[in-house]
């Protein structure tokens, strides 16, 4: 009797050690498991920050990819900034003048080629041609809020208008609304304008030529 009892005292224990070995082991798989299931995913997020770029199809170079939106702010002030120069920015000379108009049209909507068409129904690239006369532009502020998408500009800056004998400083106000689109080789920022408009647009003084200052 004492025998079987033992029999049974060691059966048993023996049970609670596969038991618990079962535990154990199931455990440790489950650990495992989880451990290279953590180690997959960082791996695969890592690969996602790297762009592998090749060079004349011979070697391949890796770089570190910078999360989408952290340049955005910078990228859409250089849009705008890119978009004014194109525009505004014109010599007599009208190859020139339909070049940077092209230009500025893949980066705008088609608010941007109303206002170049009303403008050229004016007269008013005839007569800088005519005229003999240079305009640039100079941006001093770009306001862009990225709240609410679309994002609303307002882009300040002077306008100039510069002849032979004198230069006219014009204010120059716009407003306009930024979406993202892909990018191409045409629009690299990934922007279009909507909606462009000019506020304001006024003589504020007549420089001659030969008192101009040198930032002119």
């Amino acid at each position: 009797m004492n025998g079987q009892f033992r029999y049974l005292t060691n059966l048993e224990t023996s049970f609670k050690m596969v038991r618990w070995m079962a535990i154990i082991a199931v455990v440790g798989s489950l650990s495992f498991a989880l451990g290279v299931a953590y180690w997959a995913f960082a791996e695969v997020s890592a690969s996602r920050q790297k762009v592998y770029v090749l060079d004349n199809g011979k070697s391949v170079m890796v770089a570190l990819a910078q999360e989408q939106n952290i340049n955005r702010p910078a990228e859409a002030k250089d849009h705008i900034k890119t978009f004014h120069r194109l525009f505004f920015t014109l010599e007599p000379d009208e190859k020139q003048v339909e070049g940077n108009i092209r230009e500025a049209t893949y980066l705008g909507d088609r608010s941007v080629v109303r206002l170049y068409q009303d403008l050229q129904e004016a007269g008013y690239y005839g007569q800088l041609i005519q005229g003999n006369v240079h305009q640039k532009v100079e941006i001093d502020k770009v306001e862009v809020n990225f709240s609410q998408s679309p994002y609303r500009v307002v882009t300040s800056g002077r306008q100039l208008l510069i002849r032979a004998n004198n230069i006219t400083i014009r204010k120059l106000v716009t407003e306009c609304y930024l979406i993202d689109v892909a990018r191409t080789d045409n629009n690299p920022h990934g922007f279009m304008i909507e909606r462009f408009k000019v506020v304001q647009n006024q003589d504020i003084e007549t420089v001659q030529r030969s008192n101009q200052t040198t930032n002119l």
